[in-house]
């Protein structure tokens, strides 16, 4: 009787520290915590101070309390600096998670609408503030593929809209176009094929996403064909 009071005890332990869990994973990845690492299961509850490491090959999927949802790619670490969801006080609510290694895709949850100013995403070397929004980047590269985001680096802060994405590297710091090649970039380093149909939903808005923007390039292509020919077909006239 005793023996089944402390396992009652202890999963009650566990699921008051659970801010998340494990909803999907491929591969080798491990969760670092009090100095012991735990290698992912589907479920596994994730708390506050985890330290998360992906192989090559492989990635995570984690669903926080208040919904939002992280993707951490391939060779990629993740450390949860601080997570509160407080459903009796929203407005106490915050998360701050820092993107040690690789790349990653967030998808803003609860926080990041009821209180945006303290949903913190960092990398080694640029700061991200969101207004309900989808990040996508690794260490080099910062993409808006919905919603708005505020870029800080060194001491320089630019707004990407939808479907814009800057690289930290740029001192301008410019805010460009997403294309295919940056597409091929981040996903290849979340180890997702975008080029596989998939029934998965999250594939499928994948594969809606690339399929817009080529539509988008070609129609720049067409527009810009037309304008030639109008120049061309002037000078001629002359």
């Amino acid at each position: 009787m005793k023996f089944i009071l402390l396992i009652i005890l202890l999963l009650s332990e566990i699921t008051l520290a659970s801010i998340g869990t494990i909803s999907s994973f491929k591969g080798s990845v491990n969760i670092e915590r009090n100095s012991q690492n735990i290698r992912a299961i589907l479920s596994l509850p994730i708390e506050k101070n985890d330290l998360i490491t992906t192989k090559e090959n492989s990635n995570v999927i984690i669903k926080f309390d208040d919904n939002t949802i992280v993707t951490v790619g391939k060779n990629s670490s993740l450390s949860i600096e601080d997570y509160l969801y407080d459903t009796k006080n929203p407005i106490n609510s915050k998360s701050n998670l820092k993107f040690l290694r690789g790349t990653f895709k967030s998808v803003t949850g609860i926080i990041g609408k009821i209180n945006p100013k303290k949903f913190k995403l960092q990398t080694k070397t640029a700061n991200i503030g969101i207004r309900g929004t989808t990040v996508l980047a690794n260490q080099e590269i910062i993409a808006c593929t919905s919603g708005e985001i505020t870029v800080s680096s060194k001491n320089k802060s630019l707004n990407l809209s939808e479907n814009q994405y800057t690289k930290i590297s740029d001192k301008t710091k410019s805010a460009l176009i997403i294309n295919d090649e940056i597409l091929n970039i981040l996903y290849s380093g979340l180890s997702i094929d975008i080029y596989k149909k998939s029934d998965l939903e999250e594939n499928k808005k994948l594969i809606l996403l690339k399929d817009t923007l080529e539509k988008a390039t070609e129609k720049r292509k067409i527009s810009g064909e037309g304008n030639a020919s109008s120049s061309e077909g002037a000078g001629e006239g002359n």
